[in-house]
């Protein structure tokens, strides 16, 4: 995918609205949505005139939608985000699946589900929900997107009034978890629907106006089943950067932010018109490094590099506390997550200790001229850094003096993209890599195991492969009970950690900064949510 919320973020937007404009297209959205939404109280808590309540939030990386098109691209994780998709299941804040749309789920047999969905919901057009819908829309979804049959592998879809029955071509343990996928949101399908201009969903809100990778404006479904939208309209804006979107905070054009970077936290936190909310996420910044390369073969090698990252200055400094330092594989946040129960070997930013790691495996500067040699061959190594993330450069550059010290010559190569496939990475064959992954965005345990770390995986760039993971990996899939799966997940950690074929050095924190009159935004540790009903401003 490009650069979106799957990883790190979306690309820098290319447009950006001025205050003007902002406010005239503001003044539409009401006209367009404001008498069919919700009436309010007024501003004394009378039931006299209503008054229009409207929300307008920024950001650089989260409102970047493509189309409105669910079934396009990855643009319905940004859907989900404005509150107009919803899943049969959804993450909690613990990051474990639970029932949305559906009321249950039934493991009938290992291929086969039996989902019982809620019988009060109806999309916003007024049509109600019912497996005959789901399956509509999924069929069209799988016709449309090749990483649906990816994402989960159906057989046969089908329909019984609100029963509807899943059989997968394998066992699929966490199916639950994998319901949860934004991917595998339900929308109306029908005659005449434009669904890149506007798809009928579940959600809270609608969209009835909208520019790609510019807006979208949102009025409240009247159909929703789960509460009243307490907002009259919603604007949602991606800024060019994020810049950009801190100033329009702070002059009041927008009321929101939706996860802004380090600078921006930086210059209004503690500003007391603003409230930060943070929860850890399963998203972590990490090094790739190319397990086919000589020098990156050696152990000693790669944990002299690990020992020299320093992981509380780039959470507490560099990124300003939007990330937490991590010494493990899988976030804190997540059940199998964290270093309790492992073996950690690197628990310290230290270059001494690098420095007894290449001594001890005979890796010296037998010439004298500053750079150890290994089999003879000096430690010159590069590092591709994408620049559209500042906390990366800035790594980076700590890491590359950090190496100097302790002999290892780590050479810049800076990027406007990502190596994130195969081909890339191929192509530039790099020695390491900086990137970030949710790792864990539906809570299932083997996600980013199966695409990373077993041998061949569509993500295995680095060409990591070990026996024992493939064995776990595999075990994975065929393990139901939630204990035993994040066990498995713990022994795969450890291995990786072992190993060492990644070093997963962070973990980012959703962050969202709102005006203090703002409440109800979702705060999700899995990236997912943003726009809730319960969304309100003062």
């Amino acid at each position: 995918m490009r650069t979106t919320l799957r990883r790190g973020s979306a690309p820098t937007p290319r447009f950006r609205l001025g205050k003007a404009a902002v406010c005239a297209a503001l003044s539409l959205t009401l006209c367009l949505c404001g008498c069919g939404g919700p009436a309010t109280n007024s501003a004394d808590g009378t039931d006299g005139a209503t008054t229009a309540k409207m929300l307008h939030a920024g950001s650089a990386t989260y409102f970047y939608a493509m189309s409105l098109d669910p079934a396009s691209d990855w643009d319905s994780w940004y859907l989900q985000y404005y509150g107009i998709v919803e899943n049969l299941f959804r993450v909690s804040d613990d990051l474990t699946a639970e029932p949305w749309l559906a009321a249950s789920a039934e493991n009938v047999d290992e291929h086969t589900w039996k989902i019982t969905l809620r019988d009060d919901v109806k999309f916003s057009n007024g049509e109600p929900l019912d497996a005959s819908a789901v399956k509509g829309c999924w069929e069209r979804t799988y016709e449309t997107n090749p990483r649906a049959a990816e994402t989960l592998a159906l057989s046969r879809i089908e329909a019984d009034g609100l029963e509807l029955t899943l059989t997968t071509e394998n066992p699929v343990p966490a199916l639950e978890n994998i319901l949860c996928d934004p991917l595998l949101c339900v929308y109306y399908v029908g005659d005449g629907i434009d669904y890149a201009a506007g798809t009928p969903a579940t959600g809270p809100y609608r969209a009835v106006d909208f520019v790609a990778e510019d807006h979208v404006d949102l009025a409240p479904n009247e159909h929703y089943w789960n509460g009243t939208p307490k907002l009259n309209a919603i604007r949602l804006t991606s800024f060019a950067d994020d810049t950009a979107t801190a100033l329009a905070l702070q002059n009041g054009e927008i009321q929101a932010v939706a996860m802004p970077d380090a600078s921006v936290l930086a210059a209004l936190q503690g500003d007391e018109r603003f409230k930060v909310e943070q929860k850890t996420s399963s998203r972590a910044d990490f090094i790739r490094f190319n397990m086919d390369h000589d020098l990156i073969s050696h152990a000693a090698i790669r944990a002299a590099i690990a020992s020299c990252i320093d992981r509380d200055g780039y959470a507490s400094v560099i990124c300003g506390g939007s990330q937490v330092p991590s010494w493990g594989v899988y976030s804190a946040t997540l059940p199998f997550g964290g270093t309790e129960g492992l073996k950690v070997a690197i628990d310290q930013c230290s270059i001494e200790n690098a420095s007894r790691l290449l001594d001890a495996a005979g890796i010296t500067d037998s010439d004298g001229d500053g750079v150890r040699e290994a089999d003879g061959q000096p430690v010159e190594l590069t590092l591709y850094v994408c620049t559209r993330y500042g906390r990366f450069v800035s790594l980076a550059d700590d890491l590359q003096s950090r190496l100097s010290q302790v002999g290892i010559k780590l050479s810049l190569v800076p990027t406007d993209y990502f190596l994130e496939d195969a081909e890339t990475f191929a192509r530039d064959n790099p020695d390491m890599t900086l990137d970030s992954y949710a790792m864990a965005p539906t809570g299932n345990q083997g996600y980013f195991a199966a695409m990373s770390f077993a041998t061949g995986a569509s993500n295995n760039f680095g060409h990591y492969s070990n026996r024992d993971v493939d064995t776990l990996v595999a075990q994975l899939s065929d393990t139901y009970g939630e204990d035993e799966r994040d066990e498995i997940a713990r022994q795969i950690a450890q291995i990786v950690l072992d190993d060492l074929p990644y070093v997963f050095f962070s973990n980012s924190q959703t962050t969202i900064i709102s005006t203090v009159g703002v409440t109800g935004l979702a705060v999700a540790p899995s990236e997912y949510y943003f726009i809730t009903a319960d969304t309100d401003i003062a």
